[in-house]
């Protein structure tokens, strides 16, 4: 009996266990959500008959001169993309995340237009935290139990490498293509650096010049900060 009763408490425990464990989730990269698109289109491409299959195009809506799409194909392409890319991203999709204190820092992503890419850190309590892939815009803007730090977008030259956030000397920083963007001062809960729009902000010249900008506006200051002793 006893021996009954202790194999109860343990499969109990281990439930307990494995239902706490089912808050956590992977860290996603952008290639994991697009994987997801373009299987979505092509499942729409071949329904539509716009493809025989994944590699061939049917004659209907291949241009006799250059194998490809013809305009109505490319039409019927472009309304498929948009579909999909408005249910898609209707939510916010999430990347990362990390701990300070009782709060946890959440990095998000979606599509802020049909090219422009956007990236949120919304802050939640370790309490409220519900560990899910999406979060909707309503939750986002309605639910007084989490916080939107700040955000940033790219409109043109995208800096998509190594995009991470992380703490360091109580600060919380965002990067980007290798560069800082965004720095969150953790004990006085304020942002101390960030540009909505570097695109905008660096006359709309090019990616380099963009990231000459970044790095002298952004980057080297975030730099110093984070590696200058705290009083």
């Amino acid at each position: 009996m006893k021996l009954k009763i202790s194999i109860l408490f343990s499969l109990i425990f281990i439930s307990i266990c494995c239902q706490s464990q089912t808050i956590e989730i992977e860290n996603r990269t952008i290639d994991y959500y697009f994987e997801q698109i373009g299987e979505l289109e092509l499942k729409q491409l071949l329904e539509q008959k716009i493809l025989k299959d994944s590699v061939t195009l049917s004659e209907k809506y291949k241009d006799s001169t250059s194998n490809r799409l013809n305009r109505e194909g490319f039409q019927k392409y472009a309304e498929i993309k948009m579909n999909i890319y408005q249910t898609f991203f209707k939510d916010y999709l999430y990347q990362q995340k990390v701990e300070y204190g009782n709060d946890i820092y959440v990095l998000y992503f979606t599509m802020a237009g049909f090219d422009d890419m956007q990236w949120d850190i919304i802050k939640w309590t370790k309490d409220n935290w519900n560990g899910k892939e999406r979060l909707s815009r309503e939750k986002a803007e309605n639910d007084k139990n989490i916080e939107k730090i700040l955000w940033n977008y790219d409109e043109a030259g995208k800096n998509l490498e190594n995009i991470r956030i992380f703490i360091k000397n109580d600060y919380l920083v965002m990067e980007r293509g290798n560069l800082y963007h965004s720095l969150y001062d953790l004990k006085n809960k304020k942002v101390i650096l960030n540009e909505e729009s570097p695109w905008n902000a660096s006359d709309n010249i090019d990616k380099t010049e963009m990231n000459k900008w970044i790095k002298e506006n952004l980057h080297d200051k975030i730099e110093n900060y984070i590696n200058t002793v705290r009083e």
